[in-house]
């Protein structure tokens, strides 16, 4: 995995970059492979409360890989 996020993911971390839970639904059209990936690198994290339903927030490691330069070649 790079250490810096893709086009795409970038562009859902920056909807979450205020901090607070935003629904599924707010995050443009996110694929399942998109949001598994942004969980499973833990740039993301799910609300625990079940009845909260999907919510999402970005965590502090995605805050670092948004600022992260992407290399230029």
């Amino acid at each position: 995995m790079k250490p810096y996020p893709t086009y795409r993911q970038r562009e859902v971390l920056q909807l979450l970059m205020p901090g607070e839970w935003a629904p599924l639904l707010k995050l443009i059209p996110i694929g399942d492979r998109l949001l598994a990936t942004l969980l499973q690198t833990g740039w993301i994290e799910r609300s625990p409360d079940a009845n909260a339903g999907n919510h999402y927030r970005i965590t502090e490691a995605g805050r670092i890989a948004f600022r992260t330069p992407v290399p230029v070649r």
